[in-house]
């Protein structure tokens, strides 16, 4: 017998870094509620905070004035989560994964949460606001 889909009330954050404890906070718990095993609910959570955190430092540019929408729902087979912002639409799915070899060649420290977001979620979908709604919402799915 699979559960009915379950809906978390949605967190609504201005996008600062310091809200993204609080991101992860909201994910770690609503992955408790689901049942997710603690290593799948850190990664999610992890996945997560790399697409909050991308949003504000790139796409917010640090506008504190700007908000983050994270809503979560999950059934027997999925534990899905959206994350919504107005800014300029991206899809992360669309930038360049890193050479590892070269990464690590420069001593880089940034620039793997899309390889991060790709590696841990069993599927990622972006749909932009111009496809008749305001808010830009990338759908991070974990099969269960």
């Amino acid at each position: 017998m699979s559960l009915p889909e379950v809906t978390i009330p949605p967190l609504c954050v201005p996008a600062i870094t310091a809200n993204l404890i609080a991101i992860r906070k909201y994910v770690r718990s609503a992955a408790a509620t689901a049942g997710l095993p603690e290593m799948e609910a850190q990664a999610v959570a992890l996945a997560v905070d790399e697409a909050c955190a991308n949003l504000i430092q790139h796409a917010y540019k640090n506008d504190f004035t700007k908000q983050i929408g994270v809503s979560i729902t999950y059934t027997s087979t999925e534990f899905v989560v959206k994350i919504s912002d107005t800014s300029t639409p991206f899809d992360p799915k669309t930038a360049p994964l890193p050479d590892m070899r070269r990464y690590f060649l420069e001593h880089r420290h940034h620039g793997l949460g899309v390889l991060l977001m790709t590696r841990v979620m069993d599927s990622i979908e972006y749909v932009p606001a111009t496809n008749g709604t305001n808010y830009n919402t990338l759908t991070l799915v974990k099969q269960r």
